[in-house]
């Protein structure tokens, strides 16, 4: 089973504007980004445990 090709759009054409929201649906977007947002720098951070300069660098100078 073939996938139709999509055709990438210009990077030059003129963009579509956004929908225009009411005051209740731009409040929920807004929450919903936020959550968003939230939960993914704490997903990155759990994930890789910051390391210390030196380990950044000992890193380096092993390559």
């Amino acid at each position: 089973m073939k996938i139709p090709l999509r055709m990438q759009s210009d990077l030059f054409a003129i963009a579509e504007p956004p929908p225009e929201l009411s005051d209740e649906e731009r409040l929920k977007a807004i929450a919903l980004l936020r959550c968003l947002l939230v939960e993914a720098a704490i997903t990155q951070t759990a994930g890789h445990p910051a390391r210390s300069l030196a380990e950044v660098r000992d890193e380096q100078d092993q390559r």
